[in-house]
């Protein structure tokens, strides 16, 4: 199964109905990670299966070097200079794997993460091209989406003006995830949108796509999948000015939602609606400094000369979607969607058996959990288990799972209960989460 047959959209999860320690029972300390002692692989194929894309990384010397390539090791690197945001050195070994004419399969491969570093590089003409010479060698990718791409072709996306960047409050509160105020297509009034980086696409309710006159794409049977996997419809539009504090971004590319797979029952049984959120599309193009410690936020245009993937970088893209490197109990390395939309963080049930937790026995949890498109669920749970990311580690109480695809590199999901004990910084230029203790 290709990444582009299902998008996820587990992407703002929040605890409704019952509260209880999935919420907050979470201490921080110091992180400490233990020598490896996991199968890491030792050739850049068996790297990036198991998502080491750094190491991986190192692989590039080596295999430039040899006189004799090997298209399956080309496309390998590829992949993973593709998930750590170094699309130049993606874009030069994925065309030199084609180059040497591989098997179908292999052809088929390195075109279609061509075309998904195209289309993290807003080159949607070129993203199309790539996805057809892929779909011609047996990768199945949704109908909607080329058409998604073939419409966005013609429109110069994520066009800036205004101010290179500002800083603005950020409402934080119940529901437990973070808010600020924009206007779309020149409102008079602001309208309240969730940052949510878990959300491959920024997302906008029918009720405020049309109030607010959104521009409709021509695209059909779009669909999305929610947290118990039930397919949510869609459709496809272009916000054409979103007003970001003093930041203005011109024709933003969105996905359209029924009403009523944006409403949410919180705390007191009380209603509370999402009209849109503010996806991993347009996030990639700022650095974010969500400062919890004065309920502040600052939004900061990347220009090409800010993208720069630090050596040490702990952000990668998966399936479009931010994921952290982080440590199980001191073991690493795995990643975690980034999802500043869940209002807490989850294991991946489907990946459990090959995590590093001790006598693992699920309990069943006593929350109810909603996910975007109307899902509610109660579920299991693991207890005593410590995340670590950056230079820190959350100690958990009690963590929640979930069932993912099979093919779901992500062993978890990073939420709002571990990332408000710190200042955050969100840098896709750097592809660096940075977390500061307050």
């Amino acid at each position: 199964m290709t990444p582009f047959q299902r998008i996820a959209v587990a992407a703002l999860v929040l605890l409704g109905l019952t509260r209880c320690a999935l919420y907050s029972d979470v201490s921080i300390g110091p992180l400490v990670v233990a020598p490896a002692k996991l199968d890491r692989g030792s050739d850049v194929q068996s790297m990036v299966k198991k998502a080491d894309y750094l190491r991986a990384l190192e692989m590039a010397v080596p295999i430039d070097g040899r006189i004799r390539k090997n298209a399956a090791d080309l496309v390998s690197l590829g992949h993973a200079e593709l998930a750590a945001g170094r699309y130049d050195s993606a874009r030069k070994h994925l065309r030199a794997a084609i180059e040497l004419q591989p098997f179908r399969s292999t052809y088929g491969e390195a075109a279609w993460h061509l075309s998904q570093v195209e289309y993290m590089s807003n080159s949607f003409e070129t993203s199309l091209e790539w996805a057809r010479t892929a779909v011609d060698n047996g990768i199945a990718i949704l109908p909607w989406h080329l058409q998604y791409l073939e419409e966005l072709a013609t429109i110069p996306v994520y066009r800036f003006s205004g101010l290179p960047s500002d800083e603005m409050p950020l409402k934080i509160g119940r529901p437990d995830v973070p808010r600020v105020d924009v206007r779309v297509n020149r409102s008079a009034t602001p309208v309240t949108a969730v940052i949510d980086s878990g959300a491959v696409l920024s997302i906008m309710s029918e009720r405020m796509a049309s109030s607010l006159s959104v521009r409709r794409l021509r695209v059909s049977n779009g669909t999305f999948y929610g947290l118990l996997n039930e397919p949510i419809p869609v459709q496809f539009g272009v916000v054409d000015s979103l007003e970001i504090g003093a930041v203005v971004v011109e024709n933003v590319p969105i996905a359209i939602m029924p009403d009523e797979k944006m409403r949410f029952v919180v705390a007191g049984k009380r209603e509370f609606r999402i009209d849109f959120l503010l996806g991993a599309n347009l996030l990639k193009e700022f650095r974010i400094d969500l400062t919890f410690s004065r309920n502040r936020v600052s939004f900061t245009r990347l220009n090409a000369s800010d993208r720069h993937p630090a050596q040490n970088q702990n952000l990668f893209f998966e399936n479009f979607r931010p994921n952290v490197r982080a440590t199980i109990n001191k073991h690493g390395w795995y990643l975690f969607v980034l999802d500043t939309g869940s209002e807490i963080t989850y294991l991946n049930q489907t990946r459990i058996a090959g995590l590093p937790i001790n006598s693992f026995t699920p309990r069943v949890h006593s929350a109810t959990l909603q996910g975007l498109g109307g899902s509610k669920k109660r579920g299991s749970k693991v207890e005593k288990v410590e995340i670590g990311v950056d230079k820190w580690a959350g100690s958990f109480r009690t963590i929640p799972m979930y069932a993912a695809e099979e093919h779901e590199r992500s062993v978890g999901i990073v939420g709002e209960n571990f990332l408000k004990q710190f200042d955050v910084v969100l840098d896709f230029g750097r592809m660096r989460l940075d977390l500061k203790r307050w």
